[in-house]
């Protein structure tokens, strides 16, 4: 019993036959290296964006460097003690208090420093005597200074009645980075 095909039978049994061959190279062959092909290029991809990306910090180092040095110095008491770093904002208030002219009558620095996950913050209470320029002066000393401060509260009250002096309850913070 032999099965009697016609030639256009035969062209479509070579076609399916070719068909499930060309599907079988596809997925053995061909489809594993399209796969590893579009792996390397992404790699390729995130590479050149790394590159690009060192390209611009190595084209701008120099500015990167200058912005870096205006806040080093707040970096500077990473490494203190709360002891360490409350006497350094001390010396620092009392620097420009001196440069700036304005009478200190009690400075009250806080035991306990509050932190969080990027800086320590020390309470500094003061008591003080100053005219407003002297005041305004202490105020840009404080903006000045190489180490950060912020004022949190303050109170003027004028010394007697028509006095050009004022009698300064300030709260400063002094913020150190961890």
């Amino acid at each position: 019993m032999a099965i009697d095909f016609k030639k256009q039978q035969y062209t479509m049994i070579y076609a399916a036959v070719g068909a499930v061959v060309m599907l079988l190279v596809f997925k053995a062959v061909i489809g594993p290296f399209h796969q590893r092909l579009a792996l390397a290029s992404k790699q390729v991809m995130l590479q050149e964006a790394k590159l690009k990306k060192g390209m611009f910090l190595i084209d701008n180092q120099e500015a990167i460097k200058n912005e870096y040095g205006k806040y080093a110095s707040y970096f500077s008491m990473q490494n203190s003690s709360n002891e360490e770093a409350v006497a350094e904002f001390l010396r620092e208030i009392e620097k420009i208090s001196r440069s700036s002219g304005i009478l200190i009558v009690d400075v009250k620095p806080q035991k306990d420093a509050e932190s969080d996950a990027i800086s320590k913050q020390f309470q500094i209470n003061i008591k003080a005597e100053a005219t407003m320029k002297e005041l305004v002066t202490f105020f840009y000393g404080l903006y000045t200074s190489p180490l950060l401060f912020s004022i949190e509260k303050m109170t003027l009250v004028p010394k007697s009645e028509g006095a050009s002096e004022l009698s300064v309850t300030l709260t400063l913070m002094g913020v150190s980075f961890v």
